[in-house]
């Protein structure tokens, strides 16, 4: 491998992004209107529904020749099929520099990035462009892109421990601890979109944040640990924000300039005959889940006694608190929506039959996918989390490493002046 020049790496990693970007584009299409992604594996055309013929679906090239219209019907195709094969060819190139270039060790040295995170970044930016786009184009992200992922992440933990760097040592074994990091990152990952949503709906009796965000969040934590959710999550408000503005600005300009004939875009879902005949989800597993982590949790409590390490005995006791508010207010949560499905008050869109003869509800009021950003933070995230933890460390801990040597943050920035050259632990 190290005779192997880097370009060849980084070209068949972006190839290898292209081709995957194409499956992403059907998954963005198919999984929202519960298309099989098996029973019928030929892509077709959303329009005239013809099957794609195999020199029609080269990623990237087929929608350059074609001039971006369907060769059968001549309705143009959707600029997000580029943009999508773009994205995840790019990112994979990147992910492949990351790894082979700027972490190419000396001849007879271990990389220091282990490749094992090199295969997760990729497979995991093909997911998280897939559930942006889909959440961009139908304000849902599909169970499809983060439950499978929940239980991988839970698998692997114990068996690739080197997926969390930032594992806090709760036992001293790096397994169980990988593991623990994994359960935590679950938990605070989905809890904390969950408990804002759930405060949302109490406090201003409308929904602050999706299930679908919350799951989101909860796969990228069981696959890399609660510190890394929580980055992502803080980046993702930071970015929303900018993001809501934006909208709330385009909005009202719009409606100066066309007055009622602007119409806002808003979030419809169609409703499953089979789920309206069940009625609403149970409301049980809200009091088992709130058991299980407050147990968890106080396992951790107990694993913070025990912890000699100054920063990282902070980051236990932290870790273990902010679980634990999640695991009471998932008990909390239990009473409290039987009594306001009970009364009526739990928050329910408005109930429309389209032409089609579907039902489908539709939520009023200002409301913007916030899947898009959570995503774009969790790709900052993947590729700069050594940049990221430093800045931690040294904003709570006044130096650079947990383990290095005290240097300041711009003596450190200085050394590695690029995100992705700062070298992993």
């Amino acid at each position: 491998m190290a005779l192997v020049p880097t370009w060849f790496f980084v070209v068949s990693a972006a190839l290898l992004g292209g081709i995957l970007g194409s499956f992403v584009n059907a998954a963005v299409h198919r999984l929202p209107r519960n298309i099989s992604m098996l029973t019928r594996s030929r892509s077709f055309c959303p329009k005239c529904d013809k099957t794609i013929a195999w020199h029609d679906n080269l990623p990237i090239l087929s929608f350059l020749i074609l001039g971006g219209k369907c060769r059968a019907c001549r309705n143009p195709i959707p600029a997000r099929y580029l943009i999508v094969e773009l994205l995840v060819a790019g990112l994979f190139a990147v992910s492949a520099w990351q790894y082979f270039g700027l972490n190419r060790p000396a001849p007879g040295a271990a990389n220091p990035m282990p490749l094992v995170l090199m295969v997760v970044q990729m497979l995991l930016v093909a997911d998280l462009v897939c559930a942006a786009f889909s959440d961009l184009e139908t304000y849902y992200i599909p169970f499809q892109t983060t439950v499978p992922w929940i239980l991988v992440g839970l698998i692997l933990a114990p068996l690739c421990p080197e997926l969390h760097l930032s594992a806090t040592p709760w036992t001293g074994s790096p397994r169980w601890d990988a593991l623990f990091d994994s359960v935590q990152g679950l938990i605070l990952g989905a809890g904390t979109p969950w408990l804002v949503g759930f405060v949302c709906i109490v406090i201003l009796g409308k929904p602050g944040m999706g299930g679908g965000d919350a799951y989101l969040l909860g796969m990228f934590g069981a696959m890399l640990g609660w510190k890394p959710a929580l980055e992502v999550l803080i980046l993702g408000i930071f970015f929303g924000t900018f993001i809501g503005i934006a909208l709330l600005v385009w909005d009202k300009w719009q409606m100066r300039r066309l007055g009622p004939k602007w119409k806002p875009r808003r979030p419809a879902f169609e409703i499953d005959e089979e789920e309206e005949q069940l009625g609403p989800e149970p409301d049980w597993p809200l009091l088992a889940f709130g058991a299980f982590v407050m147990l968890f949790e106080c396992g951790l409590a107990y694993a913070h006694d025990r912890n000699q390490q100054a920063f990282e005995h902070q980051a236990t006791l932290i870790s273990a608190v902010l679980g634990a508010i999640v695991g009471f207010n998932l008990l909390v949560a239990y009473p409290v929506k039987k009594r306001m499905l009970a009364t009526g008050r739990w928050p329910q869109g408005e109930i429309r039959q389209r032409e089609d003869g579907k039902k489908e509800e539709i939520l009023e009021g200002n409301y913007m996918p916030f899947g898009p950003s959570l995503v774009l933070a969790a790709l900052c995230v993947l590729f700069y989390d050594p940049l990221f933890r430093e800045v931690v460390y040294w904003w709570f801990a006044g130096r650079i490493s947990p383990t290095g040597a005290p240097v300041t943050l711009a003596a450190y920035l200085a050394a590695n002046p690029l995100p992705f050259e700062v070298p992993w632990p």
